[in-house]
């Protein structure tokens, strides 16, 4: 069984409460803890076959967890006070290990790693315990919904899995979900999105909600995975400002929200402004900018943009050339369509009553 160093300062502080010396042992009879002790003990036949029954060996009482490899408490005495008192230390000793999931799971071992609480030495252990590959390519995609408790989510996901497949999903808060995604070496950013929109339609098809789904950027290597859950969590909390339309989102697409969200808000809000001010209040109704908004995911296109909206082609001219006549943009050029585009986006962050999400 594999201890970090956060469940080791852990059970230390707990064997150093007890009036008597205590050792912690591997299966082998290594002691682990004091770490000052580096002897090795034999362990009779008794104590491995049945681990978890306190074993008075001469002056000592010892016991074990119920692990395939079980860790041991070494009590010096051999009294039926120094037996309970095993028994009732173990019980405790049980129950700090599995809080802490230290009966390590493969998806317990790769939240560890994705939330960062692990350093690279360890990562590496865990990797080899688990016969987790260290160096390959993968993502990771955050789900968040504000609806369902994560634990449900979980068992819906690991039942569409294949058994082949190399993903990982775990629980990484009371309504989140985190999925560890390996990727082909031929992947494409469209197959990602094609995934979490077949996880979207999983979940309301399960459930009856929807969720916000983060997309981190592809990483190399298992230490590398904690930055891409901030970055799947990132990509949600840019994403609902700057497209609150949306539920999908890609931080390695969002170049342009990221650069915009890291501007401080009062300069953001000095540009947009100058754009959308008192003069221009009566132009930029809602009216006109849903045009504008359906004439961008349209990619200028005068024809398509008319014909989802309903209206005359020239009435769409006709708003286009109102609004160059106004301000002095004409939005069927590329560069004026991307400096209002900017614009209009800085407000989005001024506008964003959500406050910071987790």
């Amino acid at each position: 069984m594999y201890l970090n160093q956060h469940i080791l300062a852990k059970i230390k502080l707990m064997l150093n409460q007890l009036s008597m010396p205590v050792l912690l042992l591997d299966s082998s009879g290594q002691v682990i803890l004091p770490e000052s002790n580096n002897k090795s003990l034999s362990l009779p036949e008794e104590v491995l076959s049945n681990p978890t029954e306190p074993f008075v060996n001469g002056a000592f009482t010892l016991i074990g967890t119920s692990d395939a490899e079980p860790l041991f408490l070494c009590f010096s005495g051999n009294s039926p006070e120094v037996v309970s008192c095993a028994k009732l230390c173990m019980q405790l000793f049980n129950i700090a290990l599995k809080q802490e999931g230290a009966f390590a799971t493969a998806d317990n071992s790769i939240r560890q790693i994705m939330e960062g609480v692990l350093d690279r030495s360890e990562i590496e252990a865990i990797a080899s315990e688990q016969q987790i590959e260290i160096n390959k390519n993968r993502t990771v995609i955050y789900a968040h919904f504000n609806e369902e408790e994560s634990e449900g989510i979980v068992r819906i996901i690991k039942n569409i899995f294949n058994e082949s497949d190399d993903d990982y999903v775990c629980e990484v808060g009371r309504h989140a979900v985190a999925i560890l995604k390996q990727l082909d070496d031929d992947f494409e950013s469209e197959d990602l999105m094609q995934y979490c929109e077949a996880l979207q339609n999983t979940f309301m098809n399960e459930t009856g909600h929807s969720a916000y789904i983060g997309i981190g950027e592809p990483k190399t290597n298992l230490a590398e995975m904690n930055d891409s859950l901030n970055e799947a969590r990132n990509a949600i909390r840019i994403g609902r400002i700057y497209h609150p339309k949306q539920l999908i989102f890609n931080y390695a697409k969002m170049v342009v929200e990221r650069f915009l969200a890291d501007i401080p808000a009062d300069k953001a809000n000095l540009f947009y402004q100058t754009l959308f001010n008192k003069k221009t209040s009566k132009l930029f109704n809602e009216e006109m900018l849903t045009t504008i908004e359906t004439f961008f995911e349209n990619s200028l296109n005068l024809s398509e943009t008319s014909r989802q909206m309903y209206i005359h082609r020239n009435t769409l001219v006709y708003r286009l050339d109102k609004v160059q006549k106004t301000v002095g943009l004409d939005l069927r050029a590329f560069d004026d369509a991307v400096t209002f585009k900017l614009l209009m986006l800085m407000g989005k962050q001024k506008n964003d009553k959500r406050g910071k999400f987790q």
